[in-house]
């Protein structure tokens, strides 16, 4: 190692250069798991190496420990300890910050952790490191610390463990984006989504054929992302095996319950696809075992997608752009989702379990934003100040009388939903006969739906169903659970909506006139 090129006083390098001078031979080979791939991997001659590739999620990842400078054989030690207690992406991502923490602060910082006694290094990590410096550097410089007190290098031995749990990260809210509501998809586009899939579902029904590889894969990527709020790197890993089709039509989907630190805590999850949509599924599975749909090169062929975790958030971001005219992640979706239990009435057991979380703390954040009982309610029954700009109504465009009464009988919506009779609200471009929606309400989340241009109509129909919220809370006894609520709330804002833009534009109108 060139010592010249690293700026650093002289006592520091030479207690560095005792301090490796000291320090136990490394294995000529350390093996990790790619549980991507499913192989064993294998770092040769790790002691001589200056870069070390880290095979994950299909791609190479380098990571140049030459940068350490003095410090590379005692980091080399810190690493060999890391492969074998975590994950190799915190492996990775703690490598990173180590490195990019030295071209913040210099090398001589991080020397002066790993030489100083406990408490000189208690001190300069509050006087120094902390005044410059992120969370994620903190992190990592803090799980090097504990791995020099177990390795017992230097001055750091495992009753010193105590004193590294007590230095201090900057405060960063984590959840800032869920408390201000940023990432959660507003509901017309959340309704934009539903119905896509449900068009999928119908397109196949008709001619599979008429349904392209690219976009099979990406509606199925989008239901597991969009209904169980599984992060990129989780699609990715389910394998054909994974996917259980019954005769009865159900489907199964086994997944694995990633960034966990500890490989120990991996666990397998399975979750029941909704039985509207699960002939995609069912058609994906067939395709693949046809060799339809092949794998993207470097990716094995056991995998259901064929892509890799980035593939995913690609294909994803991708196609909510196209669907809604904004790119929303996988990480978008999976806080919408957990939102939407969360002001379902799920419990904060329940939720964690959904998440794949190990602690219900997390599941926190989505309960304070949550409305209470009675908020909720307030939502059915679309009178809440909170929410009164929240949905935007999903139609193809306004009709009057003339034209509704023009339109085939098909066309012509009317039913009657809790004993109401609803007709003449307006017309669909699909027909009744081949709508898959039910009851006749959720006509006014449908971007099939043309309302009838006079707000009395619509006014009336909102005045009528408001009452049934009632019955749904007395019938259930204010089962928090209850699903109704969450229905309601999102068909009768969307009626709310709907007489809220036929006023306007009556009152524009007659402005004009």
């Amino acid at each position: 190692m060139n010592t010249a090129a690293f700026k650093l006083d002289p006592g520091l390098l030479e207690e560095i250069t005792s301090l490796s001078g000291k320090l136990p031979s490394l294995p000529p080979v350390v093996r990790y798991f790619d549980d991507f791939s499913g192989e064993m991997r294998s770092i040769r001659d790790f002691a001589s190496k200056e870069e070390v590739i880290f095979r994950l999620d299909g791609e190479n990842h380098r990571v140049e420990l030459a940068a350490c400078g003095p410090a590379d054989l005692v980091l080399k030690h810190v690493v060999v300890d890391w492969i074998q207690r975590f994950d190799p992406h915190s492996v990775h991502i703690n490598c990173k910050n180590i490195l990019s923490y030295i071209s913040r602060r210099e090398i001589g910082s991080l020397i002066y952790l790993i030489t100083a006694s406990p408490f000189d290094a208690r001190a300069h990590w509050n006087t120094y490191v902390r005044s410059d410096v992120t969370a994620a550097h903190t992190w990592a410089l803090r799980a090097m610390l504990h791995s020099l007190c177990r390795l017992n290098i230097g001055h750091w031995s495992s009753p010193a463990a105590s004193i590294v749990r007590g230095f201090k990260s900057p405060k960063i809210d984590k959840y800032r984006v869920v408390r201000a509501g940023d990432c959660f998809l507003p509901l017309d586009q959340q309704a934009m989504i539903v119905n896509y899939i449900d068009d999928m579902c119908a397109a196949l029904a008709a001619n599979p054929g008429f349904i392209k590889n690219a976009e099979l894969c990406g509606v199925c990527m989008l239901v597991m992302s969009y209904q169980y709020a599984f992060r990129p790197g989780q699609i990715a890993r389910i394998e054909l095996a994974d996917v259980r089709l019954f005769s009865t039509g159900a489907v199964h989907v086994a997944v694995s319950l990633i960034k966990q630190k500890d490989n120990s805590k991996r666990i397998r999850v399975s979750r029941r696809i909704k039985r509207e949509w699960g002939p995609l599924f069912d058609e994906l599975v067939k395709r693949r075992e046809n060799c339809t749909i092949r794998p993207e090169e470097g990716v094995p062929p056991r995998l259901l997608f064929g892509v890799t975790p980035h593939g995913v958030s690609r294909a994803i971001m991708e196609l909510t752009a196209d669907l809604t005219g904004e790119a929303w992640t996988p990480t978008d979706l999976r806080h919408t989702a957990a939102q939407r239990l969360a002001d379902g009435g799920i419990s904060h057991v329940g939720l964690t379990d959904f998440l794949g979380h190990t602690s219900d703390r997390i599941a926190n954040v989505y309960f304070d934003t949550s409305p209470a009982q009675a908020q909720r309610i307030n939502e059915a029954l679309a009178i809440s100040p909170i929410y009164s700009n929240l949905a935007k109504i999903a139609k193809t465009k306004t009709i009057d009388k003339a034209m509704l009464l023009g339109l085939p009988p098909d066309q012509q919506i009317g039913a009657v939903p809790h004993g109401i009779p609803i007709a003449g609200i307006g017309g669909c471009n699909l027909g009744q006969s081949l709508c898959t929606k039910n009851p006749v309400l959720a006509c006014y989340t449908c971007s099939k739906f043309m309302p009838l241009g006079e707000p009395d109509i619509h006014q009336e129909v909102l005045e009528s169903l408001r009452p049934v919220v009632t019955e749904f809370a007395a019938a259930s006894r204010y089962d928090q659970q209850s699903p109704a609520y969450g229905q309601l709330k999102t068909t009768l804002d969307a009626v709310r909506r709907v007489v809220e833009e036929l006023k306007a534009d009556r009152r524009m109108a007659e402005d004009q006139t």
